[in-house]
């Protein structure tokens, strides 16, 4: 399981998109890893033929589990029983998939009496069953630490002989296929083991209408549980005058069409007017560090989530938003919100945001108290973009007004100085030939 981003530690193969003893070449698309941000495709790292797959999709594994072996063409396959673990053809290793999707060959057994791990590591080994010996430490000089013997333990229970059916329903079941001794051809688990190790597990109360949670899910709402416990979140509101940005992006649509952009997003005004604000108000872009204070991130990136189908959110970049044209930022955002909803986004894409923008008015919503990003102090939520009866110099005139809402982190921010940022971005989208670059 290849790295695909500094803070991931284990993903799902979510397809495979080739089949065992297909012929690859190096960098060709081999198969689809699913993470908390969402969904990539991982290149062969090497050239030759998918000569077996040990992790099936729908599966999750930690990091550097090996997942599948690739060989030369004409290399054979050591035989090995139910029990033995998968051994590397005449000539040749598993093909491990590393960070970047560099090969890295299999660990081989090591003296015990010069073997170097850590006490947790040591204490999950004895757990689960798992020979320190045969593991390569990624710790300092070569230690083993615990998230390698997690690594080996994944890898231990998806080389286990399985049919798919049986290893979907001791997913489903919350059965592990390690602990079970098959009673098919060659010791092969079946679904008829899964079921009876299932039938023998304590009842536990569940609500039949529940349905699993995918990955994203799962993830999404356990970061935004965190970040409402951890944050002290104040909200504030403003109602600005779009009638003015209305016409400006009115006017620039057949322009950005002829440069080949083809049309200019509201979230694209908006971000590069955030983009300006913040320049002028750095304050709104510290972050806060656990017992160390706060950090000023170098650059304004701005964030704008994208809402997936049928659920979910990925929160592509547009980088270095303030010194980027407004065509140049609209021709990215269309880019990465197209690769977003074509589950192509890559984890860069999506990290190292400062400030993020969500964005509900295509639901006709007015207002909103969005959650602050991680680790990001602030998120400002768009409302609805329509017109509205208001009082301009003592007389009711029809204009196109929106609703931000900022919610910040108190612990960094104070109210008056989120209010001023606020202000000044409401003031240059009311005023919007700014944004243009003077």
């Amino acid at each position: 399981m290849p790295l695909l981003g500094l803070t991931m530690e284990e993903g799902m193969v979510a397809e495979w998109l080739k089949q065992e003893g297909d012929a690859v070449a190096k960098d060709e698309p081999l198969l689809t890893v699913e993470m908390d941000k969402g969904t990539q495709e991982v290149p062969s790292p090497a050239a030759g033929v998918l000569r077996r797959i040990i992790v099936q999709a729908g599966t999750t594994v930690p990091v550097k589990a090996v997942i599948a072996e690739i060989g030369a063409p004409g290399e054979v396959e050591v035989a090995r029983g139910p029990e033995a673990p998968a051994a590397p053809a005449v000539g040749g290793s598993p093909v491990v998939l590393g960070v970047g999707g560099s090969p890295a060959a299999a660990a081989p057994p090591r003296d015990r009496e010069r073997l170097f791990a850590s006490p947790r590591a040591r204490m999950r080994a004895r757990a689960a069953g798992v020979d320190l010996g045969a593991i390569r430490g990624t710790g300092p000089h070569g230690r083993v630490v615990e998230a390698d013997v997690l690594a080996a333990g994944a890898l231990s229970e998806a080389r286990v002989v399985a049919t798919p059916l049986a290893r979907r329903l001791a997913q489903e079941h919350g059965v592990s296929i390690g602990d079970l001794q098959g009673s098919g051809p060659g010791g092969r688990v079946t679904q008829d083991d899964v079921l009876r190790a299932a039938d023998q597990k304590p009842a536990v109360a569940a609500d039949a209408g529940a349905q699993p949670l995918s990955r994203m899910r799962r993830l999404t709402a356990e970061r935004m549980a965190a970040s409402a416990q951890a944050t002290a979140r104040v909200s504030l509101f403003l109602e600005a005058d779009f009638s003015e940005a209305t016409r400006l992006r009115t006017q620039l649509q057949p322009e950005f069409a002829r440069l080949g952009v083809p049309k200019l997003p509201w979230d694209a005004l908006i971000a590069r007017a955030a983009a300006l604000a913040l320049g002028e108000h750095p304050a709104v872009l510290a972050q806060w560090v656990d017992g160390q204070g706060l950090r000023r991130p170098e650059g304004v990136h701005v964030g704008v989530a994208v809402a997936l189908d049928p659920e979910g959110l990925v929160v592509p970049v547009l980088r270095n938003a303030d010194r980027r044209s407004l065509r140049e930022l609209a021709a990215d955002l269309l880019s990465l919100v197209d690769k977003a909803r074509a589950g192509r986004l890559s984890p860069g894409e999506m990290q190292g945001g400062t400030f993020t923008i969500t964005n509900l008015g295509a639901y006709r919503i007015d207002g909103f108290t969005p959650i602050v990003n991680p680790p990001e102090t602030a998120i400002l939520g768009v409302g609805r973009i329509a017109d509205k009866p208001v009082v301009v110099d003592g007389k009711i005139e029809v204009r196109t007004m929106c609703t931000l809402s900022l919610s910040f982190d108190h612990r960094v921010v104070d109210g008056a100085p989120a209010a001023a940022f606020l202000a000044r971005l409401a003031e240059l989208l009311e005023r919007p030939y700014a944004l243009l670059g003077i």
